[in-house]
């Protein structure tokens, strides 16, 4: 998904949001926001947003003198999700469709995002996410995937919401035992996403091999991808995509099957889905397969 005009505001405003939340005194966020929109020239519409965040968020780390600008407030998140586990378990254990369940919980997750222009409370989306319907659901079609693949990569995207991937891996071990699960995380710290550093403190290896991407964008760019990810990536019969930013860098021109589970948290991807701010989406990819 390429950037449009709404994009360039929305990555601007974020350099305030950083300064805001870390509360940054005001000379030095006046010096971020000048050189976030120093920065706007050299922007291009033939670019995702996620590509464009990769120039900017190192920038703002520079002048405020840290490579991980969100590494208190995802540590904050991890526990406040982690509060919320034993009735995400309880819920998919006695529900009559766990698969579908599980994935509910994911999204749900996906409400962790620091980035977005609209925020939602993760304690109200667990609280409803399992009577809310999905706005697209291709979860029908997933099973189906599923239940034929034998290496299925998770794409992780938020710190916190990274705790709910880990019970849908786990549910995915036990209703398709034949899958081999990798769990694919940024390879440096980016916004608020999941990194190796917290996968592993998370204990994902317990239900899937986690998968340094060697991406240093808010999203699975394939152009990016290291190596290693990029055969782990060909050799994928399945990819299962969280959150928005790995929609915009995959959507159109992922080479594998991929479904996107994501909250739909702004405009831009909303109009894409054709669907509206706030809905939940099981979405089967417009892949170049």
């Amino acid at each position: 998904m390429k950037m449009t005009p709404t994009c360039i505001t929305c990555i601007f405003s974020q350099g305030l949001r950083v300064c805001e939340t870390l509360e940054v005194d005001d000379e030095t966020t006046k010096r971020v926001l000048e050189a976030v929109g120093c920065d706007i020239p050299g922007w291009s519409y033939d670019e995702t947003p996620p590509q464009v965040a990769a120039r900017v968020y190192p920038m703002i780390g520079n002048i405020l003198g840290t490579d991980d600008i969100y590494r208190d407030s995802k540590r904050e998140a991890v526990e406040h999700a982690r509060a919320f586990l034993p009735y995400v378990e309880a819920m998919i254990e006695r529900s009559v469709d766990r698969f579908h369940a599980a994935l509910k919980a994911a999204v749900a997750g996906n409400v962790i995002d620091l980035a977005a222009t609209e925020r939602f409370d993760l304690e109200e989306e667990v609280a409803r996410v399992f009577d809310t319907p999905f706005a697209i659901d291709d979860s029908g079609r997933l099973r189906e995937m599923l239940a034929e693949a034998k290496r299925v990569l998770v794409i992780g995207d938020n710190a916190g919401e990274h705790l709910f991937d880990k019970i849908l891996m786990a549910t995915l071990r036990e209703l398709f035992p034949q899958i081999r699960l990798g769990y694919v995380v940024r390879g440096v710290p980016i916004i608020n996403d999941v990194t190796r550093k917290e996968a592993e403190e998370a204990g994902i290896d317990e239900v899937a091999e986690i998968v340094d991407s060697g991406v240093d964008t808010p999203g699975l760019d394939p152009s990016r991808m290291s190596d290693e990810m990029r055969r782990r990536y060909e050799e994928a019969d399945l990819i299962i995509s969280k959150g928005m930013g790995n929609y915009e860098s995959l959507n159109d021109v992922s080479t594998r099957p991929t479904f996107h589970l994501l909250k739909v948290k702004c405009r831009v991807v909303a109009a894409s889905l054709g669907r509206e701010v706030g809905d939940i989406i099981c979405y089967e990819g417009k892949n170049d397969v």
